[in-house]
């Protein structure tokens, strides 16, 4: 089974599947700085994805949340593993449009309990619909922001 879809978004494309997502929040700034994106299956990144980067960590002896260490270095951490391998995976291709950058981004926001947290989010299939998933990556489990978290978002990178 593939990881991976085989088409490429723009970073419009993107841009406007994300906004689409945290409506009515509009007025927060999406930085999306590749000119395009792959998308990952959801299975591949709470699964063997996750798997990988949890090792990744372990093998740098980060065992888990410290306070030099929380959950936006979690967040940050998840993103660039993830295009690393990504990046590797690509250096076979000849093609060197097909070398974009995989749909897995940061958010902050501010969660309903209170207090400002970061997360990870992706653009993949369900259903030959593209929408947004979140992921805690403290522990690979996907998570449901409510509206009021998603009108709070204050920084989103992918």
């Amino acid at each position: 089974m593939l990881n991976i879809f085989m088409k490429s978004f723009s970073n419009n494309e993107i841009k406007e599947i994300i906004t689409e997502d945290i409506k009515p929040n509009i007025h927060v700034n999406i930085n999306a700085p590749d000119a395009n994106y792959c998308l990952y299956t959801e299975n591949y990144i709470i699964g063997e994805g996750y798997k990988k980067f949890n090792n990744w960590l372990f093998n740098r002896n980060i065992l888990g949340w410290t306070h030099t260490f929380d959950c936006d270095n979690f967040a940050e951490s998840f993103r660039v593993f993830l295009q690393i391998v990504h990046s590797k995976a690509m250096q076979k291709e000849k093609n060197l449009s097909k070398k974009q950058s995989v749909a897995f981004g940061v958010i902050w926001f501010t969660r309903d309990k209170g207090g400002g947290h970061a997360i990870n989010f992706f653009v993949t299939k369900e259903d030959d619909k593209l929408v947004v998933k979140y992921i805690e990556p403290q522990n690979g489990k996907l998570v449901s922001l409510s509206q009021k978290e998603k009108e709070s978002i204050f920084f989103i990178l992918i």
